[in-house]
């Protein structure tokens, strides 16, 4: 007769225990983001483009490429160290959480509006590729001003009137040829517009002459101007002694 032991029995019925299977290794996290400082940037002025690539926090970011967009027609401080001349740049590998900024300068010469771009490639892993592009929209704009009215007699004082300014930037009016007087600057509103105004002389010469508006970031801007003797009347009309 088989005596068989409780234990045993036990050990029959039990089924072997499930193995868990081996978690997935982590992933890398790399993405890109592109801001423009100023923006709208102004002719004459200077815009820094900055590009701003961070990893996640699970795994160590490799083979991490760059490939930078800019308007067209716009010039620049060329590329970064670590870009080639087709503006793509090799980036160092990122650890966890870590992250690495490549910058561009941008002078604009001219009124435009564009894009700026960045394109992240990677050799290594990528938990997420949707944040690997990034565009921004810039805006370039060129200041100008106008005389109302553009005509005055010595002792007048005419309105100077500006649109597209940087904001909050004090502007400075001059005459050429004549004497300008000392006057506190004018501020732009935050549109970008201002109305200053702008004192021809008592004993100031008369003829045509020209009014320039300087201030920092953007380059200096001119109009037209005709002081005259005589009397300004509405709708500026001259009365000649």
């Amino acid at each position: 007769t088989l005596i068989v032991g409780r234990s045993d029995v036990y050990k029959r019925q039990t089924p072997p225990p499930t193995v868990p299977p081996e978690p997935p290794a982590p992933r890398a996290g790399p993405g890109v983001r592109v801001t423009a400082q100023p923006n709208p940037g102004y002719v004459g002025g200077r815009v820094v483009v900055t590009y701003t690539v961070r990893n996640g926090r699970n795994a160590l970011a490799t083979g991490l490429r760059l490939r930078i967009g800019l308007p067209a027609g716009i010039p620049d401080n060329g590329p970064p160290p670590g870009c080639d001349d087709s503006w793509v740049c090799a980036l160092p590998d990122l650890e966890p959480g870590a992250s690495t900024v490549v910058r561009v300068v941008l002078s604009p010469d001219k009124a435009l509006t564009g894009r700026v771009t960045g394109h992240l490639t990677t050799t290594g892993t990528d938990a997420d590729r949707g944040d690997n592009t990034a565009r921004q929209r810039l805006r370039i704009l060129q200041p100008r001003i106008v005389a109302v009215p553009a005509i005055g007699k010595p002792g007048f004082v005419t309105s100077v009137r500006g649109k597209d300014f940087p904001p909050g930037v004090p502007v400075r009016f001059a005459w050429k040829p004549g004497i300008t007087a000392a006057a506190a600057p004018t501020v732009p509103k935050p549109d970008g517009t201002f109305i200053g105004q702008l004192l021809i002389l008592a004993k100031d010469q008369t003829g045509p002459r020209v009014i320039t508006a300087r201030g920092p970031g953007f380059s200096p801007v001119k109009t037209d101007f005709l002081v005259v003797s005589g009397s300004v009347q509405p709708p500026d009309e001259v009365t000649r002694r």
